[in-house]
């Protein structure tokens, strides 16, 4: 371990994230010396604090569905990966598995996900409506889809339809507190030699030719390094540009708010888990004696691109459409007057699909495009950004010849081209992936 000089570091960071703090933690275990830098006061402030933070292996990709469930066996020991202690305590993760419901007739959507699932050994159940009502009493089973903002004159009125039924994960769940978890890296990093700098802006991304060179902050300040990893969420297109950067695939950042409510009777009392439900366009998790309700990104509404540094952190007419839209599966549902929630950003991909990969200047990579989703599989990231960086410094053409990550829990090697910024678009198009 060779701890950070001040400005000298074998590898800088943008970003405090979750992302971030995750590979800082994974670049200091192998004897680097790390500085990650950040804009905001302190770990895990910006993106990672909005988080829903549920943990699900649900994808329609083999190698995001083993990475997820790999990174669920950190998640369920995590102070034990962590290692040493946290001041702060330690974020929890509640393993209360989690439901994706079935619509009548869109049982085929979901062939892919389920082979998928038995590929990586990932188990599952496929419950019936009946099955669905009893773990959700209350629930009601008509379907309304697809999905429709409020002031369309169809909003509500069911289609005919019933549910099918679901497909319920039992090894899936949610972390209690995605800040803390980010902290809890930040501290881990910190432990085995990571330097963090906080309040502290990148105004330059220097090169010297083809390769990086280091960074420059809004101070004045200068750091040389021959590494620069780009993990910062919403501004990664902003220091993309600073690097020189043109990808293929671009991410910008998307405005998303999550609504908070009391939970209908029964969710709670039941330890019930997340509820995946396309055919409303909506998710929702447990938290505490409430749920927490976030969007799916329905094609009907309209994608809130922003400025990340300019942007309303209230609730909008958004937060309505979304608990009413929950409240037609739960009709038990309380409206409250007052909007309770978060609003936060995503860092999002053209496919949602993350770019953990090198780029044409030689010694900056990308671990950018993370959403909503990656939340779940940042224990896993930075060992994946590791790999990945061992790999291209040591001389070795990923883009030919694309790192590997050993999945040790799950049994499985994946291909972490999967993730590369010259990838084909991959068909996913929300959150949910």
């Amino acid at each position: 371990m060779r701890a950070a000089s001040s400005n000298q570091p074998d590898a800088v960071i943008i970003g405090a994230g979750v992302i971030g703090c995750s590979i800082a933690l994974a670049l200091a275990r192998e004897g680097r010396a790390v500085t990650c830098i950040d804009a905001l006061p302190a770990p895990g402030y910006g993106s990672t604090s909005h988080s829903s933070a549920i943990v699900r292996p649900f994808y329609s990709h083999v190698t995001s569905c083993a990475i997820a469930h790999e990174a669920r066996f950190r998640w369920l020991e995590w102070q034990k990966f962590l290692g040493g202690e946290d001041p702060s305590g330690y974020a929890r993760y509640t393993e209360s598995g989690g439901l994706v419901l079935v619509a009548e007739g869109a049982q085929d959507d979901y062939r892919a996900n389920l082979d998928i699932l038995d590929a990586v050994g990932v188990e599952y159940q496929l419950l019936d409506a009946s099955g669905v009502s009893r773990l959700y009493p209350g629930v009601c089973l008509d379907c309304f889809g697809p999905p429709r903002r409020m002031e369309d004159s169809g909003f509500a009125k069911p289609n005919g339809r019933r549910l099918a039924g679901g497909i319920y994960i039992p090894a899936a769940g949610y972390v209690s507190d995605p800040q803390l978890a980010a902290h809890n890296l930040y501290s881990a990093a910190m432990a085995v030699g990571a330097r963090f700098q906080f309040m502290a802006q990148v105004s330059e991304v220097r090169r010297d030719g083809e390769r990086v060179a280091g960074v420059t902050l809004a101070s004045g300040e200068q750091l040389s390094t021959p590494v620069v990893i780009n993990a910062a969420g919403p501004h990664s297109f902003v220091i993309n540009r600073l690097a020189g950067i043109d990808e293929a695939i671009t991410t910008r950042p998307h405005r998303h708010e999550v609504a908070y409510l009391k939970a209908p009777p029964g969710y709670v009392e039941n330890g019930n888990g997340f509820v995946v439900d396309a055919d409303s366009g909506t998710y929702q998790r447990a938290d505490g004696a409430d749920i927490l309700i976030g969007s799916a990104d329905p094609a009907c509404d309209p994608r809130d691109i922003i400025d990340p540094d300019e942007f309303d952190s209230g609730f909008t007419q958004q937060w309505m459409q979304q608990v009413y839209r929950a409240a037609q599966r739960f009709p038990a549902l309380g409206i409250e007057n007052r909007a309770r929630g978060t609003v936060g950003l995503y860092d999002v991909s053209e496919d949602w699909i993350p770019l953990y990969d090198r780029t044409e200047v030689e010694g900056f990579y990308l671990a950018i495009g993370t959403s909503g989703n990656q939340f779940k599989n940042a224990p896993l990231v930075g060992e994946l950004m590791a790999a990945v960086i061992a790999a291209c410094e040591n001389g070795r053409d990923h883009d030919l010849h694309p790192a590997k990550l050993a999945l040790a829990r799950v049994g499985r090697t994946v291909d972490l081209s999967f993730y590369s910024r010259n990838r084909e678009i991959q068909k996913t198009r929300s959150v949910m992936a």
